[in-house]
């Protein structure tokens, strides 16, 4: 998730930056980037950010000039937003670096970003760390990322446990997975439930799944096969 910021590193521009966010809480987007501009260039960290929140989509360039000056004075959650513009390109490696410096500094979605780059470039043991200890703040997302590392390492009752714990705090991908786990056990009640509640807190597929347990049959009406993530 891409961090817009609070207004972290105030100073020249700040009645701009202000004005700017009451424009864009009124839903008035143009008039609050042209805000956002006038209070970046005269050197607001938060502007920048905020700035390049609203431009990435259609102008990743200047989001991340943007996000490269705030990072350079000191905005943590600049150094986020590069990690997740470089995991678009596919730079890995690159990505890591920026979640590694706004991770040491407490950010706990880049904690999570961390971990989970690390797994993918096969350093297990470090992803591990970093995903414990995003899931010791409480993040869902961490929760549920630290449990299939467990489970990719064969560790399956310490996954169910993370697993646990994520849909405690509503996550859910957590909660799909513990539907599947169900499956594993022959628990085709509690299945339907946590599929049916990974839906309700947003899981794409939690629901059909939820109505293909029930009914025994998916939803093209082939034989439902139980068991898979």
């Amino acid at each position: 998730m891409i961090a817009e910021g609070d207004g972290v590193g105030t100073g020249s521009g700040e009645a701009e930056f202000q004005e700017a966010e009451s424009l864009q809480k009124e839903g008035r987007a143009p008039e609050a980037e042209r805000l956002f501009r006038v209070a970046a260039e005269a050197g607001h960290v938060g502007a920048m950010l905020k700035l390049g929140v609203l431009v990435v989509e259609r102008d990743e360039g200047e989001a991340e000039r943007w996000w490269r000056a705030a990072a350079e004075a000191g905005e943590v959650g600049a150094r986020h937003n590069l990690g997740m513009l470089l995991i678009r390109r596919g730079d890995l490696q690159g990505a890591a670096e920026h979640f590694r410096i706004a991770a040491e500094d407490g950010h706990a979605d880049s904690m999570t970003n961390l971990g989970l780059a690390l797994g993918q470039m096969g350093r297990a043991d470090e992803s591990e760390e970093w995903l414990r200890r995003a899931a010791g703040k409480g993040d869902g997302r961490a929760l549920s990322a630290l449990a299939n590392h467990l489970w990719s390492q064969g560790r399956r009752e310490e996954a169910d446990e993370w697993w646990e714990k994520g849909a405690a705090a509503g996550d859910p991908d957590s909660l799909f997975n513990l539907g599947v786990r169900c499956e594993h056990k022959d628990d085709m009640t509690g299945a339907e439930e946590y599929f049916r509640r990974a839906g309700q807190a947003g899981h794409p597929r939690g629901e059909a799944r939820a109505t293909a347990v029930a009914r025994g049959i998916r939803a093209n009406g082939a034989p439902y096969m139980p068991g898979l993530f």
